[in-house]
């Protein structure tokens, strides 16, 4: 480990001795330094985990009596049931125990191997870490009239990162940073693929449209009309604004198709609960479109697979229909291979019980390799005889229609993803933990829509963060990388921390 990564552990565990509602701020600001990896006595580590592990070191040296306490108190509410003891249960407990207890499994499953155990320590435990830290030190996020240090401490940090990964990306397509050549035109930032950058920016786009929304709403933000000029009250509502615009941009320049579409879609549902607060009889209708939503991106592989017609495309006179309707039916290039990809895991799923235990952590590629085709003829000119022609033509044409395909690390689908890391148990697990978020989030927003204040639209971001996770995941991963599972439970942790402070507000 080199002199500068000593000295900046150093500085940063002195940091969070001193403040450690700041470093907590550095490591939401931080999340791409996952990257910057080293071995201490042979065991990998990243920036990011060193950041998380030292920050609630600190917190458990500083509050240990309290801690103690606690546990006791809880043991002691267990064994005596008539004794009253007052204890505040962490929102989600016991689906965090749960789901320790099924990731662990799932290391079994694979030979408690390093890549299993790497996998659990960077997408299990130190992002559980992070939600038990975020509630503890940032605390209560009251309802005031505009939106209180806690939450702010929480956004700002990811919007300036959000602002810094999209500035990266924007000096890239540019050309005044370098961007790797095997995915020109596309920019990646910071990351090592451009899909990266639309998982990472997208649920953050939606969680600042909220605030944004909120800071237009709130008078104290936004710009009055002052002797026939605009003066500006806040400068903050329109660099918000730019990071939110960058972002988008920086989406687009990545190519990530599945990140501007989880956007829409969140944007759609977002106009929705606003709408309803108008018209009673919506009321209903956002709850039941993320309800359709949810439930389509579920059951996504069976649709694609088994329903939608194969080799039949939708032919319009307009090139752009027919690009669209290719994307949406996944009859496009990537949108085949990811069929392939999960034609291969139903198949390899049936074998040995994996349906119901799954692969293990990390053991998908290993599980998934019999079962692998090399490749598949792909339709590039929507030939309506293309099946006959690959049959019956020379080797020319099959070799000019041949896409080549690799073994990726997860099927890429948010179920199929979970299904294949943690077993039956582990992706209905995360079914239950997604739907506990939207109902606890939707309940929030109701409590607080008709008080004057700008957490409800944070409520709404936050909505709106977690559709375009799930929409995104119809097609990607936007659970296991070392940035996302933390910004997953970051997300988790505020809504969680809003139902502790209703729950305060009934009792006083």
């Amino acid at each position: 480990m080199s002199s500068i990564l000593i000295l900046f552990i150093i500085a940063y565990s002195l940091l969070a001795w001193r403040r450690l509602d700041w470093a907590m701020m550095v490591i939401l600001a931080a999340l791409p330094s996952y990257m910057i990896r080293f071995d201490v006595f042979g065991i990998p580590f990243t920036v990011l985990e060193t950041m998380i592990l030292v920050a609630f070191a600190v917190w458990m040296i500083k509050n240990y009596k309290a801690i103690i306490e606690n546990i006791k108190k809880r043991f002691r509410k267990l064994r005596v049931t008539s004794y009253k003891l007052r204890v505040t249960r962490y929102p989600f407990d016991y689906e965090i125990i749960a789901l320790l207890i099924i990731s662990w499994i799932a290391i079994a499953m694979a030979g408690f191997s390093d890549a299993a155990l790497g996998v659990w320590k960077a997408y299990f435990f130190e992002p559980i870490l992070v939600y038990i830290l975020i509630i503890n030190v940032f605390g209560k996020f009251s309802v005031e009239t505009h939106c209180n240090a806690s939450l702010r401490k929480i956004l700002w940090p990811l919007a300036f990162s959000a602002f810094f990964v999209s500035l990266y990306a924007i000096l890239q397509k540019i050309g005044l940073l370098y961007s790797p050549e095997n995915f020109l035109p596309r920019v990646t930032g910071p990351f090592p693929y451009p899909n990266a950058l639309g998982l990472y920016l997208g649920p953050i786009v939606m969680l600042l449209i909220g605030w944004l929304f909120g800071q237009f709403r709130i008078s104290n933000f936004a710009c009055t009309r002052l002797s026939g000029e605009f003066r500006i009250k806040n400068l903050s509502f329109y660099f918000l604004l730019l990071i939110v615009l960058t972002s988008i941009l920086t989406i687009f320049f990545a190519g990530s198709e599945g990140a501007l579409a989880g956007i829409l879609i969140a944007s759609f549902v977002l106009g929705l609960f606003l709408l309803a607060k108008k018209i009673p009889k919506l009321k209903n209708l956002p709850t039941g479109i993320i309800a359709i939503v949810f439930s389509f991106v579920i059951f996504s592989p069976l649709f694609f697979l088994f329903i939608v017609p194969e080799h039949k495309y939708f032919n319009f006179s307009n090139n752009s229909l027919n690009y669209l309707s290719d994307k949406t039916m996944l009859k496009d290039i990537s949108g085949e291979i990811r069929k392939q990809q999960w034609r291969e895991t139903f198949e390899m799923m049936k074998e040995d019980y994996r349906w119901l235990i799954g692969t293990g952590l990390s053991g998908y590629q290993e599980a998934v390799k019999p079962y692998h085709q090399e490749g598949i003829f792909f339709n590039f000119s929507r030939d309506e005889d293309f099946r006959q022609k690959i049959v019956w033509w020379d080797e020319e044409y099959k070799a000019k229609h041949w896409q080549p395909v690799e073994i990726y690390m997860y099927p890429h689908n948010l179920m199929l993803n979970f299904w294949t890391e943690l077993g039956l148990l582990g992706v209905l697990l995360f079914a239950w933990i997604i739907i506990k978020f939207y109902y606890l989030g939707i309940k929030t927003f109701i409590q607080n829509s008709a008080q004057v204040n700008n957490k409800k639209y944070i409520i709404l971001g936050l909505i709106g963060a977690m559709t375009v996770i799930i929409v995104h995941g119809l097609v990607d991963v936007p659970y296991f990388k070392n940035d996302l599972a933390v910004l997953f439970w970051t997300l988790i942790s505020m809504v969680g921390s809003m139902k502790l402070e209703l729950k305060k507000q009934k009792n006083n």
